[in-house]
């Protein structure tokens, strides 16, 4: 039988825990708060913010989105071309609020930024604002790696793993947050192997695994054929998923599916960040 997680419920017990924290902040007369940059106009982006904005209501913390869009001209509908100048420019004047303890930008920017422009707005973000631990000296973990760390706990309290030591490969470990994956696990001691889906060995090293984590994002690269009898198996592939769930359920000893089990946890995750940087 598979154990198949359940990050929706997971999360709400983490957004209890996280209610009571601010309470007791509420009573020393700060609320945490939490400005989101979003530009343009991304469905998924609107999505995801929206998700987050709902879940701070929820813990009584607030999010304030600043939507960056630029103003239609004639009956053209809208473009994606704010400069990276007037990003910038927003996050300072919010790293000077002292009544804002969070800021993060909503990935991914418009195609119109370059991965040096995208490096240079989160790093304008000041690093104890930095709830999304997008920046390298961020004293937070990215709540995505902070949310799979909880998915593996949780996994290894149901789950009896026969192998010792533990071997974890991380699938898209090139990726942003694959390689951040990759690198926490290894400082945790664990034995970790990262590869990419066009690794040559790809088949040969995942059904080793007795954790698997996939976060390349590549819709269903991963069936039953891929994993080994009894692994543990984390999806962290957006947003459809890169485990074909339905194939794995009775092989997989667990697993935490797309959609419904590493997202929710994510948005606990940023949350907790923010909880923390108002404390």
């Amino acid at each position: 039988m598979t154990i198949i997680f359940n990050g929706r419920v997971f999360a709400r017990q983490k957004e209890k825990d996280l209610r009571f924290k601010i309470l007791d902040l509420r009573r020393k007369g700060v609320k945490p708060k939490l400005v989101s940059i979003l530009v343009g106009e991304n469905p998924a982006s609107i999505l995801y913010v929206n998700l987050k904005k709902k879940a701070a209501e929820r813990i009584e913390a607030e999010v304030d989105v600043r939507n960056m869009v630029s103003r239609p001209k004639d009956d053209q509908p809208l473009a994606e071309d704010i400069g990276k100048k007037e990003i910038s420019d927003l996050i300072e004047s919010v790293n000077q609020d002292k009544n804002v303890h969070g800021i993060m930008v909503q990935l991914p920017l418009p195609e119109n930024f370059s991965l040096k422009d995208r490096n240079e707005i989160l790093n304008a973000i000041a690093k104890e604002k930095d709830v999304d631990g997008l920046r390298e000296d961020s004293p937070f973990l990215t709540p995505t790696v902070k949310a799979t760390l909880e998915v593996i706990k949780e996994a290894t309290q149901y789950v009896t793993l026969k192998a010792w030591p533990l071997k974890l490969v991380v699938v898209g470990a090139g990726g942003f947050e694959g390689r951040k994956i990759y690198k926490v696990l290894k400082e945790m001691g664990y034995e970790v192997e990262g590869l990419d889906r066009k690794s040559e060995n790809f088949k040969q090293v995942i059904v080793t695994a007795d954790i698997l984590i996939s976060v390349t994002g590549s819709p269903g690269i991963i069936g039953s054929g891929e994993i080994k009898e009894g692994a543990v198996v984390i999806d962290v592939g957006s947003p459809k998923g890169d485990v074909v769930t339905r194939e794995v359920l009775g092989k997989a000893s667990f697993i935490s599916p797309v959609p419904g089990g590493v997202g929710p946890v994510t948005i606990s995750c940023l949350l907790e960040n923010l909880v923390d940087a108002a404390s």
